[in-house]
């Protein structure tokens, strides 16, 4: 035989309703009432009624099947209109089903709030490290700020350092430069009064043609220009004293050459001591020269390895200005999120509220109800049923229930 649809046990419940108006207040509602000009319809409010709805709207929400809600919301009336000695056990069985499905529904709720609880303490938490890492992370700033001001004042050293290096360089080179050109002058004009000594022997010795004489004697005295200094009275006398054939000289001519054979000599010598006295200064020159240029190497090589670590820790400050602004963002960020968990947790602890003083309290009430019958209220058999009691209607109507 087939089991009785939920629509069949909606239909009988309704009709087998053990709460039923009595005789007096169903010749009341035979009655129809006057209708004055300031009279008004007075409807009277069943409280198992009411409970009964207010623990249906909390079934609707619990984790069940649709259709066992629909059996529980359908034999909810029935079930608790009698007092718990006076129910029928498959009315009982069904309150204690309806108990124990509004615990799930105040566990589930109560789960909820300690959860919310739980994300209130985390985020706070949560705020307060963030709080303590920003500071912390401030506190980093300020020192690698100011290791890179050390940093940067050993660049500027270094920096200082290798100009200074720079300019001694510079200074060496020029040195040793000035050096090479007075040596190469002095090479100069010792060859160049070498060369005047080979003019000066066939003028000395008179060997050369009067003609030949006075061209030889211009080319020697131009040679000498820049390069040996006479004296005004041998400057005066050696022209004509050169051009003098040897045989005419006189005892003065002859001095005259004689000296500026001496003269010219001494000149040579003397120039030649002094190229030598350059060639040992032009090594000194050079290995100054060596020496600043390795002393520029190493000052550029400390200048390159203090930009590096200025550079590095350049480096590292940004990052650790970056983590900064990041947790201040954070903790900016954090606001908004404990407002919305406290707001999640109000609404949660207004639900916890509002079940336990509603759906919960309606449940305990009518779990154990007084036996006070309304005054306009009787338990009575719906029509069509006979002498069927209203216990018996509750009882047919929790069979499908409970075949279910």
């Amino acid at each position: 035989q087939e089991l009785p649809s939920v629509a069949y046990c909606l239909h009988k419940t309704t009709l087998g309703g053990i709460m039923a108006k009595g005789k007096r207040g169903a010749q009341q509602d035979g009655q129809k009432p006057k209708r004055g000009k300031f009279s008004q319809l007075v409807v009277p409010v069943d409280p198992v009624a009411e409970k009964c709805h207010t623990i249906a709207g909390a079934i609707q929400s619990a984790d069940l099947p649709l259709v066992v809600k629909e059996v529980l919301v359908a034999v909810m009336p029935g079930a608790f209109a009698m007092h718990k000695d006076e129910r029928h056990s498959y009315q009982e069985q069904m309150v204690q089903t309806i108990g124990d499905t509004l615990n799930d529904i105040e566990g589930n709720i109560q789960k909820r709030v300690a959860e919310a609880e739980t994300r209130l303490k985390e985020t706070i938490a949560t705020e307060e490290k963030l709080k303590q890492e920003q500071t912390l992370a401030h506190e980093a700033v300020d020192a690698q700020s100011e290791l890179l001001l050390d940093k940067k004042k050993a660049l500027a050293q270094t920096a200082m350092k290798f100009r200074e290096a720079k300019r001694s360089l510079a200074e060496a080179r020029d040195a040793e430069q000035h050096a090479c050109q007075e040596g190469k002058k002095l090479f100069e004009d010792k060859e160049v009064l070498t060369n005047t000594v080979t003019r000066f022997e066939p003028l000395k010795d008179g060997t050369l043609e009067p003609a030949q004489s006075s061209q030889e004697t211009a080319h020697l005295l131009d040679s000498l220009k820049g390069r040996l200094e006479l004296d005004e009275t041998l400057s005066a006398a050696l022209p004509n004293a050169l051009v003098t054939p040897i045989l005419q000289r006189s005892s003065f001519t002859t001095m005259v050459v004689h000296q500026f054979g001496d003269t010219l000599m001494a000149k040579i010598k003397d120039l030649t001591k002094q190229c030598e006295a350059e060639e040992s200064t032009k090594e000194g020159f050079a290995a100054a020269v060596l020496a600043a240029e390795k002393a520029l190497e190493s000052v550029a090589a400390h200048q390159m390895e203090a930009a590096d670590v200025f550079t590095t820790e350049k480096d590292a400050l940004d990052v650790k200005t970056q983590t900064v602004q990041d947790k201040k963002k954070a903790v900016r960020d954090a606001g908004p999120l404990i407002r919305k968990c406290k707001s999640s947790l109000a609404e949660l602890q207004v639900e916890l509220d509002t079940f336990q003083t509603g759906p919960w309290e309606a449940f305990r009430k009518l779990q154990c109800p007084t036996k006070e019958v309304p005054e306009n209220v009787v338990a009575v058999a719906p029509e069509g049923e006979g002498t069927t009691s209203a216990q018996d209607a509750e009882v047919e109507a929790a069979k499908p229930a409970m075949c279910l």
